[in-house]
């Protein structure tokens, strides 16, 4: 009997939450019998951290298998770009949305090296269901597959009103993901601020749990305030810094730590603003910097609380992970619901606005 081929699509691995999640899918689905591949669009072989994907799904990079661009086919694409460039930031500065072949435009002046391979790729596997997810994945995928009989399921991640403002935003929605045969989204929210066209083949799914966590604690605990993500502008480090300064001068005996990889050059930028302001602080000695560990969960597994200062999330992993285990949870309200849906405030962990060092360090 001929195995039915899935092929998961996605632009990086390097740890983060949505990646783990889509791996613990591919991982689901292999287990159950299906031909599984799993491609990444925009990642170079030395940043994959593929620990969470089992080795049974082959792993295809972009950046290895499409020609390099030309001089020549970079300039034919330069007009079409500044146009889509300056129409983009002239709807955005005036609050208005983005045309939907403006939006088309851009996609294409960027991808479209990836949108002819995958085009390429599913002509070749007519058979094959693609699962998209994440920015840019989801719009190269809705090119790339129209007019083609494969099975398209989108899965957008974070907060999708900051989708809705880009130059690809509402519009370029509207007219290309209903090319998709279903939806998923993370929350309810999520789920309501897109176009009917697209939320109707929609259903809600929050994340999964990571298998194999520690057995909850319930001991006695040490005086480390842990967070623990991909470090990036989203993650807002510089509040929980700010509030741990707060708590700090009451509580000197506190520590702060801080775990978590910085993949690009966002992220050291992050690190290297809330090591000034540390020292600003005078907090050094009290905050700890550590690289991710697999075995994260048991490293943390006494300590006093775990603390999420994001501006955004679809819903955090390291969030329900550090509940599972029994920490003592404090989080931002943040967009996209994902936290408020999973926290009843005071019940089982406390809520606070986001950007909010005071109610973060109250709390």
């Amino acid at each position: 009997m001929k195995r039915k081929k899935i092929l998961m699509v996605i632009p990086h691995m390097v740890g983060g939450g949505a990646e783990r999640v889509a791996a613990q899918i591919m991982n689901q689905l292999n287990e159950r019998g299906y031909e599984t591949k799993f491609i990444l669009t925009s990642a170079k072989r030395d940043e994959v951290v593929r620990s969470d994907l089992n080795e049974k799904t082959e792993l295809i990079l972009l950046t290895e298998e499409m020609q390099s661009e030309s001089v020549g086919q970079k300039l034919a694409y330069l007009p079409a770009r500044v146009c889509s460039t300056i129409v983009g930031k002239f709807c955005e500065k005036r609050s208005k949305d983005t045309p939907a072949i403006v939006g088309k435009m851009s996609i294409d002046c960027m991808y479209h090296r990836e949108i002819k391979w995958m085009r390429q790729y599913l002509q070749q596997n007519p058979d094959m269901t693609v699962i998209a997810f994440v920015q840019p994945a989801i719009p190269i995928t809705v090119l790339a597959a129209q007019g083609l009989p494969n099975r398209v399921i989108i899965s957008g991640r974070a907060d999708p009103n900051r989708i809705m403002r880009k130059r690809y935003g509402r519009r370029f929605i509207e007219k290309y993901y209903p090319r998709a045969n279903a939806a998923v989204f993370q929350t309810y929210d999520a789920k309501a601020v897109y176009p009917k066209s697209v939320s109707d083949k929609g259903t809600v799914i929050f994340n999964p749990l990571k298998e194999n966590l520690p057995e909850p604690y319930h001991g006695e605990r040490n005086k480390n305030i842990t967070t623990f993500c991909r470090i990036s502008n989203q993650k807002n480090l510089p509040v929980l810094v700010d509030a741990f300064a707060k708590v700090h001068k009451a509580h000197p005996n506190y520590t702060l730590r801080i775990i978590g990889d910085a993949p690009n050059d966002e992220g050291v930028q992050v690190v290297n603003t809330i090591k000034k302001m540390i020292a600003g602080h005078q907090i050094t000695d009290s905050v700890i910097f550590e690289p991710f560990n697999a075995d994260v969960h048991r490293m943390i597994l006494e300590d006093a609380m775990y603390v999420n200062s994001s501006d955004y999330e679809g819903i955090s992993n390291a969030m329900l992970e550090s509940m599972a285990i029994g920490m003592p949870v404090v989080c931002t309200d943040c967009p996209i619901g994902g936290a408020k849906a999973t926290i009843t405030d005071g019940e089982n962990g406390l809520l606070v606005p986001i950007k909010d060092a005071e109610a973060l360090s109250k709390a």
